[in-house]
């Protein structure tokens, strides 16, 4: 979706989901859900429940997995315990990442807002990607999962920029929401029904929808 170049006027910051959008982390989130609903001796997730542990944090994709009781609570121990680099080497980055961020920090301070948690850090660094980002938000640090707005305004204050100063590039209804409370632009990850300010297919389409030509670079 091409939009005009004075949509972009004052534009400071490129923020970015990671899982969906910059980790293909489908399969790595499946066999760590797995992991954990085999340690409580609980059967592996339907394919219904997928789409879920993709757009919700931790604690949100365990509620929804093991309601709030007991095995819950033990889910939640256990997770506590696990090292934060299990399951990384299952993660994989989607085509074109480090050279959409190359590019878009020629002009662009970058940021991160995403529902993962503990695991953020030790992810970015396996791909060394963590030093590229000026903030990274998570419910770690904000307290609470998107789409609540104190992430975004946590963002915003990390970045020293106001709301219109920024776009978020989100893949979910999560994200879609997120933007919307927090009056926020969303570009749209490879789902044209969300309702967006732009859609992409491949990550190497944000810079040159954002102005910035990799022949000029």
């Amino acid at each position: 979706m091409t939009k005009k170049a004075d949509d972009i006027t004052g534009l400071k910051a490129v923020v970015f989901d990671l899982d969906g959008v910059i980790f293909d982390s489908e399969k790595s989130n499946i066999e760590f859900y797995n992991h954990i609903l085999n340690f409580l001796g609980q059967p592996a997730m339907k394919p219904e429940d997928v789409a879920v542990i993709h757009r919700e944090s931790m604690v949100g994709s365990l509620h929804h997995l093991l309601g709030d009781g007991e095995l819950y609570q033990k889910a939640m121990d256990f997770w506590m315990e696990m090292p934060p680099d299990w399951f990384l080497h299952r993660l994989r980055l989607f085509p074109n990442v480090k050279e959409c961020l190359d590019l878009l920090a020629t002009r662009y301070d970058l940021a991160v807002a995403t529902n993962r948690a503990k695991t953020t850090r030790a992810a970015l660094d396996h791909f060394g990607l963590w030093k590229r980002f000026k903030t990274v938000v998570t419910p770690l640090n904000a307290g609470v999962d998107k789409p609540h707005p104190k992430v975004m305004e946590l963002v915003l204050a990390g970045l020293g920029a106001r709301k219109d100063q920024v776009v978020y590039v989100g893949d979910s209804l999560v994200d879609e929401q997120l933007c919307v409370n927090s009056e926020v632009r969303l570009i749209g990850f490879r789902d044209p029904d969300l309702h967006a300010w732009a859609h992409v297919d491949d990550l190497l389409e944000i810079p040159a929808l954002l102005g910035v030509n990799r022949e000029q670079v």
